[in-house]
């Protein structure tokens, strides 16, 4: 076949309805590199994936149903059966998928991005949990630490408040002893004061001796 009908030959290879030696021989032309079918193979395959979005959309028969379950039903093929003709290797299908693969990335990728993804969020989580509680425990234990020194320093200001209420209680009692004491000598010095007016009251009621003097020889 010439370059001409190759190329002529590759909107019906990209439709699938090439015959098997055509095909076998488009095929044999596409693996020799030449650029020109490949670009009109890609143009053609573009608009054959859009082909089945265009026709009417037909109810399937109602006994179509029926064969399906029936083949579904029957026994499966002996080996005393004849076999089928070995296939090609390459369909035309796979043959555009082996010359053009999909752009998109196969599901498989994509859930095992999303799952590595999902990992390493844990992972974030995880560990940020942990330091987390980590501090979270370091916190409450110098909480509790702190907590245990207040209650400490508020012993210690509990018995040094008590021991500053004794002593003014003390000083306030010897005040009180103080004042009686300065009351009671008050009291005595004037008593000492009366008895020393009543004993010169005393000494002036008594006589006054008479002094004799004998006359000079």
């Amino acid at each position: 076949m010439t370059h001409d009908q190759l190329e002529a030959a590759v909107p019906v290879y990209a439709a699938g309805a090439l015959e098997r030696v055509e095909r076998r021989a488009l095929e044999a032309h596409l693996l020799s590199g030449c650029s020109s079918c490949h670009a009109t193979l890609k143009e053609y395959q573009s608009v054959a994936v859009t082909l089945p979005f265009g026709l009417a959309i037909t109810p399937p028969p109602r006994a179509l149903k029926g064969k399906i379950l029936a083949s579904r039903e029957s026994p499966p093929a002996t080996e005393s059966e004849p076999q089928s003709p070995a296939q090609p290797s390459l369909q035309p299908g796979e043959w555009m998928n082996h010359l053009f693969p999909p752009s998109s990335p196969p599901a498989t990728s994509f859930g095992w991005a999303l799952g590595t993804v999902i990992v390493v969020v844990l992972i974030i989580l995880v560990l940020f949990g942990w330091n987390s509680s980590t501090h979270l425990t370091e916190d409450m234990e110098k909480l509790a630490q702190l907590q245990l020194q207040a209650e400490a320093t508020g012993s210690q200001l509990a018995a040094l408040q008590q021991q500053l209420d004794e002593r003014a209680k003390l000083l306030a009692q010897t005040q009180e002893e103080l004042q009686r004491r300065m009351a009671e000598l008050a009291e005595v010095r004037n008593q000492l004061f009366q008895r020393e007016v009543e004993l010169e009251e005393i000494k002036d009621q008594l006589p006054q001796p008479r002094i004799r003097t004998t006359p000079m020889p």
